[in-house]
């Protein structure tokens, strides 16, 4: 897609949501008490299929609309809206934009007489983000008893709704023998009364909870168990996911690891099914839009040309009035100018704002995207690396290999995905270092040689010795586009012949234009697919989707054009096919210079790894214990901090050779828990250990005053990983510092 195309599906995407904006204030303008009602009901609803974005502009335009209902009514609905938005910022974790909106409904709600339940659901939502917001459980304890106790004139439901809220915060808090007498209280209710079926799912898991914390595993087991079948079977997978997570908890801390990974199993399929789910409401509600908007144009279209003949009308009468008035009302027309463009300056900056917020709203996501699913996957990954190494059983040790194939080939999946929408997003632009093209060649070629030796196939090299062997460019890129093309050749082709070719160098002044060829004699592309080749999720045939995404050469169309260049497939079914394209380079003008090239070799090998203390800073358990098990199977010694506050504590107490720092965490996250340590300890080596590879997060990274030594990206390789290591244990003062 070129770039004049990408600008103008932005521009309309901008105006789609400007003018779904106005459109829905128009609609809701006309609706009663009772059917904004309605509107805020479904809207809570369906927050997911919305979008975060879409219902804070339905929420907020409420709002406005409210206004024009008598005092009560419009506190009950300003009171229920915040209590909305509240909530739409708590499932984003943004918990202090959540805890304002919440005591805002508070205070309208105050303000009503009655509505008891509206009151209820907002106290025990600023419960809520005390306890698993800001970890503050005696502020929660303080609210839900407030509530407790002043509420007199409740129904069964509630009263019982607010016993399970203020058991679970016994839980938390260590108060088991309250939180279980109210827990026996709640299942007689629920037990009774099968059609609020949540909630009795949630008092199984949390009787569950309170049996695991008196070490009455067996007893915890099998209310675990009755939880996550009721769930199951009605089919509330987001619950069934808690559960399982909360059972694999115990499981793994009894040392029962094999039911675990059973356990863990379901977890994922509940995911699965959880966003499947979820995809289809948001389709669903896509296409509603779509038949939304096709109205909306049609009337747009009507008003602009009745806006036409006004402003064409009202242009005469101005220019007449204008004629007959420029003596003597002169300096009138100058200040009607003048506000006129104050005007038009405060709507370009309202249109900029909501632009920096779309924008925003997607290096967000591209940035949750990332960590969320690279998060999970650096455990899957490092522990099957682990079970490898440590399983002799040659049946058990294939099972463990295939598992590892799987998430790296999903961790490939996802790098292209993430890889598309970082380009469309201009997130990404060519370095430039001297490196020898020649040598680059021979790396690919010998990364590739047992790849395509499974295939049955031969991989040839050929360079033009004319090239000059030492360029300018981004290496990196380049190779990606190789490495792209040479896979895909090898997935075609079986018993056959994959030529790389280097030729017809075009050397002008300081540039040399190199011609590159990735050939092959496999199975070829129809003729017919020939034009859709390159396009995002294209396939040459339908049974191909289970060889990739399609991404793949709609990233090499993509890296090639950043190069300069222009990418073509020639192809004939059954006889191979042959992609070619033609890149400029500089030429590096000190020829004689050598190119060094950072090698493990060049590190010093560490002899007595034992006496090397890590300090590993990570919130997640499963990622605790495959980081941990990486460095012990090299001889360091390793602690672990659940977050930030607890590193910097640990910090200050003992001086360590290096710390491993994740970035997202509860309470202080790595970027400020680093900064921290600096104000004290400026010669530990610091590494950033993060899932998401945003050009926001890596600048940050880099940034001189983050305090940070280097990054990693996880999932990483062991050698690399320890490469880094084995640098900066050796520094004595770190060059972030």
């Amino acid at each position: 897609m070129n770039s004049s195309k990408i600008k103008r599906y932005y521009i309309c995407f901008v105006w789609i949501n400007l003018f779904f904006s106005f459109a829905n204030a128009q609609q809701y303008e006309d609706m009663s008490f009772s059917e904004l009602e309605n509107t805020i009901i479904h809207t809570e609803k369906h927050i997911n299929s919305i979008g975060r974005a879409n219902s804070i502009m339905i929420t907020e335009t409420l709002i406005d609309v409210s206004e024009k209902f008598n005092t009560n009514q419009q506190y009950y609905l300003k009171g229920s809206l915040y209590n909305l938005l509240g909530k739409i910022y708590f499932n984003s974790k943004d918990y202090k934009e959540a805890l304002e909106n919440y005591k805002i409904a508070d205070l309208f709600v105050k303000e009503l007489q009655g509505f008891p339940e509206l009151a209820i659901d907002i106290n025990n939502n600023i419960a809520l983000v005390y306890l698993d917001g800001f970890n503050k459980p005696g502020r929660a304890l303080k609210r839900i008893n407030y509530i407790y106790k002043n509420s007199t004139d409740l129904n069964e439901y509630s009263q019982h709704i607010l016993e399970l809220n203020l058991a679970n915060i016994y839980l938390k808090t260590k108060h088991y023998d309250r939180a279980f007498r109210l827990l026996k209280i709640c299942k007689k209710y629920f037990d009774d009364n099968p059609e609020h079926t949540s909630k009795l799912v949630m008092t199984y898991t949390s009787i569950g909870e309170y049996y695991g914390y008196n070490r009455k595993h067996g007893t915890a087991i099998k209310y675990f168990e009755q939880a996550a079948s009721i769930a199951e079977k009605n089919e509330l997978f987001r619950l069934a996911m808690i559960i399982y997570q909360k059972y694999e908890n115990l499981l793994i801390k009894i040392g029962r690891e094999d039911k675990a990974y059973v356990i863990l199993k379901k977890y994922t399929k509940h995911h699965q099914t959880a966003l499947e789910i979820e995809k289809l409401e948001a389709n669903r509600f896509k296409k509603q839009l779509i038949v939304s908007e096709e109205k909306k144009t049609l009337e747009t279209q009507k008003a602009q040309q009745s806006k036409t003949i006004s402003i064409f009308t009202l242009s005469l009468l101005l220019l007449c009035l204008i004629l007959f008035c420029f003596f003597i009302y002169n300096h009138k027309k100058t200040k009607v100018l003048g506000e006129s463009l104050a005007l038009k300056n405060k709507e370009l900056k309202i249109s900029k704002e909501k632009s920096d917020r779309l924008a925003a709203v997607k290096t967000k996501f591209i940035s949750t995207v990332s960590h969320e699913l690279r998060t999970p996957l650096y455990g899957v990954i490092g522990l099957s690396s682990i079970l490898m190494e440590r399983i002799k059983d040659e049946e058990n040790y294939n099972f463990i290999k295939l598992m590892k194939f799987s998430a790296d080939h999903l961790l490939n999946l996802i790098n292209d995905v993430l890889q598309v929408t970082k380009m469309e997003s201009y997130e990404i632009c060519l370095d430039k270092s001297v490196y020898n093209i020649k040598n680059l060649a021979d790396d690919i070629k010998n990364s590739f040689e047992y790849q395509a030796e499974k295939n049955g196939n031969t991989l040839h090299l050929n360079v033009d010795n004319t090239i000059p062997a030492t360029l300018i460019g981004d290496p990196v890129r380049l190779s990606q586009i190789f490495i792209n093309l040479i896979s895909n050749a090898n997935k075609f082709t079986r018993d056959g012949n994959i030529w790389l070719n280097f030729k017809n160098p075009t050397i002008t002044d300081n540039t040399v234009e190199i011609t590159f060829e990735v050939k092959d004699d496999g199975r070829g592309i129809p003729i017919d697919k020939q034009e859709i080749i390159f396009e995002k999720f294209s396939q040459a045939s339908a049974t191909d989707h289970v060889t990739g995404t399609g991404l793949g050469l709609n990233i090499v169309q993509k890296l090639v054009k950043l190069h300069g260049g222009t990418i073509k497939v020639k192809s004939i079914p059954d006889q191979g096919a042959t992609f070619h394209f033609t890149i400029p380079f500089e030429i590096h003008q000190q020829k004689e210079e050598k190119i060094e090239i950072d090698t493990p070799e060049k590190y010093i090998s560490l002899k007595n790894n034992e006496s090397y203390t890590i300090l590993i800073v990570e919130d997640n358990k499963i990622n605790q214990i495959v980081t941990q098990n990486i460095v012990k199977a090299r001889g360091y010694h390793s602690e672990i901090a659940d977050d930030g506050l607890i590193a910097i504590k640990m910090a200050k107490e003992k001086n360590y050779d290096l710390i491993l720092m994740d970035l997202n965490m509860p309470n202080m996250g790595g970027i400020e828990s680093t900064r921290k340590i600096r104000e004290f300890n400026l010669d530990v080596p610091i590494i950033a250990l993060t899932a998401s590879d945003t050009k926001d997060t890596i600048e940050e990274i880099l940034n001189p005053d983050s305090g940070f030594c280097d990054y990693m990206r996880k999932p990483f390789k062991k050698e690399e990983f320890f490469q880094k290591i084995e640098s900066y244990i050796h520094t004595a003062i770190c060059k972030a510092s």
